[in-house]
């Protein structure tokens, strides 16, 4: 098995790989925060402004990364506050096709970095990947 440890910057301090790609096939994202892609400084608002911005910013690294959207397995979400999940949810929903909408895990009352309010963790497939995914 081949595996591809990449980092989003040339910072390789950090204690984890911003995503693992298996096989190139399988791709791993760590926890995603709301932050700016260019600066890489986390931007704050309230749940569905951190929502948008992290599934925006995930629509771009997976395109960079040759998958998509519609080519999300899983999620994990976390949350700080519980209670804003219906928020949550009402912005998470804009950005998957009704056809496409991937396995879920949410939890909360999660510390999370700075002041961020959510952080997701992501399992999706590059486009091209040919089945199966694991021989």
């Amino acid at each position: 098995m081949k595996n591809d440890y990449i980092y989003f910057t040339d910072d390789k301090s950090a204690p984890y790989s911003d995503m693992v790609v298996v096989n190139d096939k399988m791709m791993f994202l760590s926890g995603l925060v709301s932050e700016d892609l260019t600066t890489r400084e986390e931007v704050y608002g309230d749940i569905t402004f951190e929502t948008k911005r992290i599934l925006d910013n995930l629509a771009v690294l997976l395109e960079r990364y040759g998958s998509d959207m519609d080519h999300i397995v899983r999620i994990e979400v976390l949350l700080k506050d519980f209670s804003e999940k219906g928020e949550m949810n009402a912005e998470y929903m804009k950005h998957f096709s009704p056809e496409h909408v991937p396995a879920r895990l949410c939890y909360g009352g999660v510390d999370l970095a700075g002041e961020c309010r959510i952080e997701m963790a992501v399992i999706a497939t590059k486009k091209d990947a040919p089945d199966p995914i694991f021989k």
